[in-house]
């Protein structure tokens, strides 16, 4: 990645071999701003898939509740009702930063490509961070206690995991349930070890969920899926298939964080994002509230990831750059980690909360 070519370095193609000091550093710096702006947006588009994002410290979720028309005679009137139930949940807000420096020789020496590779690599921190956070989010099956400087000690919760909070599920119960969305399965996947209907089964029970099915999958476990007998391989624009072959007609019109593989006959569409753990699948849906809220600071100015500051301090020089969110479940119900080799659910190393 270190030679592509970024979004506002685009139209400095022909110069990138110049010095920034020749091509003139503002130009360069206008070019930086655009970058940082269309990575915070695709950012935010990516992020859609799992978390909306809020400036509130804590909400109290509305959740679906079970109800029926009361019998009435002619003169009648039906009682009130309770028309939603409800769980609290809180979220957390933690500062990262990146910076890069050099000498006041090197920025005199310093050419666009070099610009615009330092740039790249700091939008990469800025990306792995905010996957890791969500990743841990999503992982982490226990509550946790963020201290915030405005508000004291928040609880952070995770996905449903079986405590004493209750979910709707359409069974026509009038009742809710408590319910888990951290599964897992000791044998490896196969024909007769086929969780995919047990994960469409999961989140569609549950009346908050909408849309398509979205299973994303480690590398791992790529091959053990791609020889299910229910599953279907995304049609290859450069093969002709024969008049025998079954093709998969639609994708999600969603972005996914990795290569969309194919589409299995339990309802789901199966995603191969190689940043997760192995042996671990995480699944969502397109529609309904997302699973998990992305804190924000209230101040526009602070949100987003920015470049906040340039230090002079001759003949050193650095630029800072700063983001500050936070990740904690929302609809609790909204996505389930599923864990695949084991009968019992871990934490996946190295994603327990808080995550610096």
């Amino acid at each position: 990645m270190a030679n592509q070519v970024l979004y506002g370095f685009t139209n400095l193609k022909d110069v990138f071999t110049d010095r920034v000091e020749t091509v003139g550093i503002p130009t360069v710096n206008t070019a930086i701003d655009a970058t940082i702006a269309e990575h915070n947006r695709q950012m935010n588009a990516l992020m859609a898939l799992f978390a909306q994002t809020t400036t509130e410290y804590q909400i109290r979720y509305k959740t679906p509740a079970a109800a029926r028309l009361q019998p009435l005679d002619e003169s009648g009137r039906a009682r009130p009702i309770k028309a939603l139930g409800h769980y609290d949940v809180a979220f957390p807000l933690q500062d990262a930063g990146v910076a890069w420096g050099q000498t006041y020789k090197a920025s005199r020496k310093m050419t666009v490509q070099e610009a615009n590779n330092i740039l790249n690599t700091v939008l990469t921190a800025d990306r792995r961070w905010m996957r890791d956070h969500v990743l841990a989010a999503l992982f982490g099956n226990v509550n946790w206690t963020f201290t915030d400087d405005e508000h004291g000690a928040l609880t952070i919760k995770p996905l449903a995991n079986s405590d004493t909070d209750t979910y709707l599920i359409q069974t026509g119960s009038d009742a809710g349930a408590t319910d888990t969305h951290y599964l897992a399965q000791a044998a490896a996947i196969s024909d007769s070890a086929d969780p995919f209907s047990a994960i469409y089964t999961e989140l569609t029970e549950h009346p908050e969920n909408s849309g398509d099915v979205i299973v994303l999958i480690p590398t791992n476990l790529k091959t053990s899926i791609e020889t299910l007998s229910g599953f279907y391989p995304i049609q290859d624009g450069n093969l002709q298939y024969g008049n025998a072959a079954t093709l998969l007609r639609n994708t999600p019109n969603v972005a996914l964080p990795g290569t969309l593989l194919g589409y299995h006959e339990a309802k789901v569409y199966i995603v191969e994002w190689k940043s997760l753990p192995s042996s671990y699948m995480v699944a969502t849906m397109t529609g309904g509230d997302r699973p998990l809220a992305m804190r924000q600071e209230i101040e526009t100015s602070l949100q987003g990831f920015n470049r906040v500051a340039d230090r002079n301090d001759h003949p050193f020089y650095e630029s800072q750059y700063l983001r500050i969110a936070g990740f904690g479940a929302l609809n609790r119900v909204g996505a389930l980690v599923y864990r695949v080799g084991n009968g019992s659910y871990a934490i996946p190393t190295n994603y327990s909360s808080p995550m610096a």
